[in-house]
């Protein structure tokens, strides 16, 4: 008894993990843009358009959608304490593209926090496994 009112007290008094700041709307649209472009994504093309999206609970992601005539085709998620980006929405894909890379550093010493790996990426992102784009190949 007293064990268990002792370890309840301790999880009382420790505060809650602070949760990272969102990335700016404005530095979440250039990430986007950099990886649509990676991509083959044309973005110049008038019936495409990026939009941030604003989830109702904080799942430790910042994501902004790519749309075609207003459906979505790809979404970029990047998580705010590691900067790793994942499509969870479209088919469980983490983005490895080298002009990221100093983003995606900055962001972890900035959190300092321990890089993930891609199997505790995935289990964060909700995914079984993760597939890697590296490559264009939107024609």
């Amino acid at each position: 008894m007293l064990l268990t009112s002792t370890l309840a007290l301790i999880a009382l008094a420790t505060p809650p993990e602070k949760p990272r700041p969102h990335i700016p709307a404005d530095q979440l649209n250039d990430i986007a843009t950099i990886l649509a472009h990676d991509e083959g994504w044309p973005l110049g093309d008038p019936d495409y358009t990026l939009d941030p999206m604003h989830p109702d609970t904080d799942d430790g992601f910042d994501s902004i959608g790519i749309y075609k005539k207003a459906h979505l085709v790809r979404m970029y998620s990047i998580d705010r304490t590691t900067g790793d980006v994942v499509d969870f929405l479209r088919g469980c894909q983490v983005f490895r593209f080298e002009d990221i890379k100093s983003f995606q550093l900055k962001i972890k010493q900035q959190s300092q926090a321990p890089a993930l790996t891609d199997k505790q990426l995935a289990a964060k992102a909700g995914c079984p496994k993760l597939t890697v784009v590296n490559t264009r190949w939107v024609h």
